[in-house]
């Protein structure tokens, strides 16, 4: 007799049991050791289930990705409920997301440029509809930044209260927003090439000297 078909909660628990499977051999051994079968079988489901959540193995690592991702807009927002200034949460914003992106390159290279990152607006989406506590308490400009995908729509709003305050001219924000993100981008393509050989501090200094060299402090 055939199985009946899986309810829609039945479907969200197996949803994320593939995905906590997925993450917890990334943390383990790599991602490099995220295959298809072995999340299958660490979740104890057939890889053949698991086709039905995911479209391939880089799909479901940009789930598994999220949960390094979560880290960072857990301890983000905690820190930055004090800052009242825009300046200091611009920086402080940078300062977190460099600290966990450089820890975790490989993840973030995937979220925000890799082969899904035109889907990451979705792909957050669902990972909050799948797990729903990890939203709560979350600081608004931080529920801002999550409705957005793109790294650049990202930065543009928490760089939007620098325009209204005087700090970015309204006719280079979105320039300065591009050279920001471009420049993450090449720092964190060096931490992927040469790991621990580049001290994580010192590339966190380096994107804050880019951009305090393109918005001048108070």
């Amino acid at each position: 007799m055939a199985r009946h078909p899986y309810t829609s909660e039945e479907r969200a628990q197996i949803f994320a049991r593939f995905i906590v499977a997925a993450n917890q051999l990334m943390e383990e051994k790599g991602v490099n050791a995220v295959t298809i079968r072995r999340v299958a079988e660490l979740a104890g489901y057939k890889s053949s289930t698991l086709y039905h959540y995911f479209s391939d193995q880089d799909h479901l690592i940009m789930y598994a990705s999220m949960k390094y991702f979560q880290e960072y807009n857990r301890q983000l927002a905690i820190y930055i409920t004090e800052l009242q200034d825009p300046y200091l949460r611009f920086r402080a914003t940078w300062e977190f997301f460099c600290d966990s992106a450089f820890r975790h390159p490989d993840a973030f290279y995937r979220l925000f440029f890799g082969r899904y990152s035109d889907d990451l607006e979705e792909i957050i989406r669902v990972y909050y509809e799948v797990f729903p506590d990890e939203m709560q308490d979350t600081d608004p400009i931080v529920r801002e930044m999550l409705q957005h995908g793109s790294l650049l729509q990202r930065n543009m709003s928490i760089m939007r209260p620098l325009v209204e305050c005087g700090k970015v001219p309204a006719d280079r924000a979105e320039l300065w927003n591009e050279i920001i993100v471009h420049c993450f981008r090449v720092i964190l393509e060096e931490k992927m090439l040469r790991g621990d050989a580049l001290e994580n501090a010192k590339l966190i200094e380096r994107l804050q000297d880019y951009i305090g060299a393109l918005i001048e402090r108070p």
